[in-house]
């Protein structure tokens, strides 16, 4: 029996999984975390053969708890559960230790293939993701920098939302945003709102100008000073 950890954020979306890998019989999900932070947690007590890991989370984002976990001894293989099909986030989660990498919307179709393949240490690939070569240097993109949930922060960011806003919209707190508001800008080595949104903009993190402010023309956004 391969014994499983499920770390996902959505409820809804955490039951179905646990069902789909319950019901195939030869896997048992031994726990559920709705956090990075509580996912890290659970592998000390109850040392799973394989973790499904959602990438964004609150309080400890995947990739981060992804980093934490694959240090540890003895440690679960990490399946990647994500929506993104971001080549640079792929490599990310590879070259940080992931063994297999699904996309939500493949789910049904891929995701106890990943489990058992990960149990065996065998890579899995979701099909969407499959055709491209993450092992290969290339030359850095600086958004290869930012984690998942990094990105989101600035996307928001950039795009007028508030630290309120972005807090509420991906459940967490403000305190959390603004250090990964801090995060994402020292990576991207900018130091004011401005840089964030030009180098946001030639990266094309954001395809426009930002559509609403609440600090007006010349201040930053709301709880980002």
């Amino acid at each position: 029996m391969i014994r499983v950890i499920v770390a996902e954020d959505h409820h809804l979306v955490r039951q179905g999984i646990v069902k789909l890998l319950e019901g195939a019989g030869d896997i048992s999900v031994v726990g559920e975390a709705d956090n990075g932070a509580q996912a890290v947690e659970l592998v000390d007590v109850l040392q799973p053969d394989v973790m499904v890991l959602d990438l964004t989370m609150p309080h400890v984002d995947g990739l981060e708890a992804l980093r934490q976990i694959v240090v540890k001894r003895p440690r679960p293989q990490i399946v990647i559960l994500s929506m993104h099909a971001d080549p640079n986030i792929v490599r990310q989660s590879l070259r940080a230790g992931a063994i297999g990498y699904v996309i939500k919307q493949s789910v049904a179709e891929e995701l106890l293939a990943a489990v058992r393949a990960a149990r065996n240490g065998s890579l899995f690939l979701s099909s969407g993701v499959i055709a491209q070569d993450f092992f290969t240097e290339r030359p850095q993109n600086l958004l290869d920098r930012l984690s998942p949930r990094e990105r989101e922060v600035v996307k928001r960011l950039v795009e007028g939302q508030s630290a309120r806003d972005i807090a509420e919209a991906l459940r967490t707190s403000i305190k959390t945003v603004e250090k990964q508001r801090r995060d994402a800008m020292r990576k991207l080595d900018v130091d004011n709102l401005a840089s964030l949104v030009r180098v946001s903009l030639e990266l094309g993190l954001v395809v426009g100008a930002p559509t609403r402010s609440r600090a007006g023309a010349s201040g930053p956004a709301e709880g980002l000073s």
